[in-house]
């Protein structure tokens, strides 16, 4: 049986390898995980300052870890046609350049 602080581990190096996606796109990425566990685990690391989750329009989260140290800041924003969500697209901005307006 897989441990919480197992998925908790898997959570975190997933986020590292792939940078931030949607919570459905983590759990679907951890097939040995139920959609519960992943979300249990995410909720717990979100209350403890390791992740940061956003809701965003048409009901999608994005997970990412908090504070990487890197001095570019990770944007995500929606990207649709139409009315049909495609999902979530990221926008790197240097730091700076957001402190500057």
């Amino acid at each position: 049986m897989t441990t919480l602080a197992d998925i908790e581990g898997l959570i975190t190096r997933e986020l590292t390898r792939r940078g931030a996606c949607t919570l459905e796109a983590l759990a679907q990425q951890l097939q040995t995980c139920t959609w519960n566990q992943v979300f249990m685990a995410v909720d717990i690391l979100s209350r403890r300052g390791t992740l940061v989750l956003r809701p965003l329009p048409e009901f999608q989260y994005p997970v990412s870890l908090a504070g990487s140290g890197s001095s570019t800041l990770r944007h995500l924003i929606p990207v649709t046609a139409g009315k049909t969500p495609l999902g979530v697209a990221a926008v790197d901005q240097v730091m700076n350049k957001e402190g500057q307006r």
